[in-house]
């Protein structure tokens, strides 16, 4: 198979790197990445902005905008004349279950993949502790061999036709896992974060902001993301790409007038 892998964390980021090298042995991959760092930018699209593309390797390019721009690009650009089979996101350095997907860049070049019809795996590894992080970084490795054992049978699971759902994978930073689970529902995440305002100096009407983040806390069923990662498996799930409302009941809609 053709396929286009990114992340949110930026070329480079060892998490691309390790799952690019693994899809390789069996796949043509192709890269487009963002220069930087991306992390929470959501599924930020650049309509105005002229977008800086450069080729850094073999089938591998970085681009100066977001996630979902990559995705585009790849699908809808002419900078590669082969047809992409599936869009591959990750390995993302910090888990995306439940509240996070809202805010994840790495869960948004898969649902961009999904909107362009092209099926995608979005792959997270989520750390026992952030001090854990700090000492021994992330173990990306069993996460890769997941991916690289599964990658076809992962792709089947996407949803190109409607309501059209990306395959989310989440693991936790681990040498190996105890196996696998298609959990059924999402956690809530609870962060706490908060922003300082602060006056820039001088001025008497400009300010200045730092995002503290906080000391959140996680909602979640016994099947759900977050308990399957913490229990020692791989959580799998899909994620509805197309917006999804539910009905209001008929009773309600008496109060209403015009």
């Amino acid at each position: 198979m053709n396929l286009l892998l990114t992340n949110d964390d930026g070329y480079g980021a060892e998490g691309l790197t390790i799952l690019a090298e693994k899809l390789s042995k069996r796949h043509k991959v192709f890269v487009i990445a963002p220069a930087g760092n991306r992390s929470a930018v959501s599924h930020h699209f650049s309509m105005y902005n002229e977008l800086s593309v450069k080729k850094v390797g073999e089938n591998q390019w970085t681009c100066s905008g977001y996630p979902a721009d990559c995705v585009s690009l790849g699908i809808n650009g002419d900078l590669i004349n082969e047809k992409i089979d599936a869009v591959i996101s990750g390995i993302n350095a910090g888990g995306n279950m439940g509240t996070d997907i809202v805010y994840s860049g790495t869960c948004a070049a898969a649902r961009q993949a999904i909107l362009d019809n092209i099926p995608s795996v979005a792959f997270s590894l989520d750390p026992v502790s952030w001090a854990t992080i700090k000492e021994d970084g992330f173990k990306f490795n069993a996460l890769a061999d997941f991916a690289e054992k599964n990658i076809e049978t992962l792709i089947s699971f996407a949803k190109t036709t409607y309501p059209r759902q990306f395959v989310n994978v989440n693991g936790i930073s681990a040498d190996s896992y105890k196996g696998f689970k298609f959990t059924d529902s999402l956690c809530k995440r609870e962060y706490h974060d908060k922003i300082n305002v602060f006056p820039v100096e001088s001025k008497t009407d400009e300010f200045m902001t730092k995002f503290i983040p906080g000391n959140g806390n996680t909602v979640c069923s016994e099947n759900g993301d977050h308990q399957v990662v913490r229990d020692g498996f791989i959580s799998i799930n899909l994620v509805y790409a197309d917006p999804v409302c539910s009905s209001i009941d008929a009773v309600d809609c008496i109060k209403l007038s015009l």
